[in-house]
């Protein structure tokens, strides 16, 4: 069954058109094989330590933060729209994305669930690098002051989450950093990109944000390195 999902200008709801085809996982729609399992277990474990973090989550008024994506053959898999409050999520909080046109404003995905309100910026990473195979989507609002003060890789403050702009602002910046980058949005209030080759590429990245942005401040941090040194 294919819906079309409109989209709603609020912080945690999808922007974009979404043409989305309901589907199982492990179903003849969606194989699951072990390569994929190999590679799906170890983001989906990674993603759970992010969210006990902190950096992955819900907020009070119910809008959900953060998100993961990781590269499938010439697709990716991102958690789901409304996923944010969950620790763990399991294959039926993924969904692939299968084409994505960032001019036209569409997804095209199949799954469970529609992709994640953030496809969009996930997708231009993987478009505009044929390196990186991870990205995350974070919120922190310690780390987002600390690389604005630093003058980080940006996007510009007038520019949205979940638009065609700010995919296009990622798109740039991957350019000129194809491997491994972190990006404050600024224009997306706490928001910050890290993307990179592994996992392994995006948990030294967090992990030397939290001690650069001096982690007595932040407990997200603190929860990183202690869990570091166990």
């Amino acid at each position: 069954m294919q819906a079309a999902f409109d989209t709603k200008h609020t912080d945690g709801y999808i922007k974009f058109h979404c043409e989305h085809t309901n589907a199982e996982w492990n179903s003849a729609e969606l194989p699951v094989t072990q390569d994929f399992l190999s590679l799906f277990k170890e983001a989906d474990l990674f993603r759970t330590k992010v969210f006990d973090q902190g950096f992955i989550g819900i907020y009070e008024n119910g809008i959900g933060f953060g998100n993961l994506s990781f590269r499938y053959n010439n697709a990716f898999v991102i958690t789901a729209s409304a996923t944010g409050g969950a620790r763990e999520l399991g294959l039926d909080g993924y969904t692939l994305v299968n084409r994505v046109d960032i001019d036209k404003n569409t997804v095209h995905s199949l799954g469970p669930l529609p992709a994640s309100s953030e496809t969009m910026s996930h997708a231009s990473v993987y478009q505009h690098s044929p390196h990186v195979n991870y990205v995350l989507h974070i919120h922190n609002i310690v780390l987002f002051n600390f690389l604005k003060e630093q003058n980080a890789l940006s996007t510009p403050d007038d520019i949205a989450y979940g638009t065609v702009q700010m995919a296009d602002a990622i798109g740039t910046l991957v350019k000129q950093n194809s491997t491994e980058a972190t990006i404050v949005m600024r224009g997306h209030e706490e928001g910050i990109l890290i993307y990179g080759l592994s996992i392994a590429h995006l948990q030294s990245q967090l992990i030397f944000l939290c001690q650069e942005a001096k982690k007595e401040k932040c407990p997200q941090c603190r929860k990183e390195c202690k869990q570091q040194h166990t």
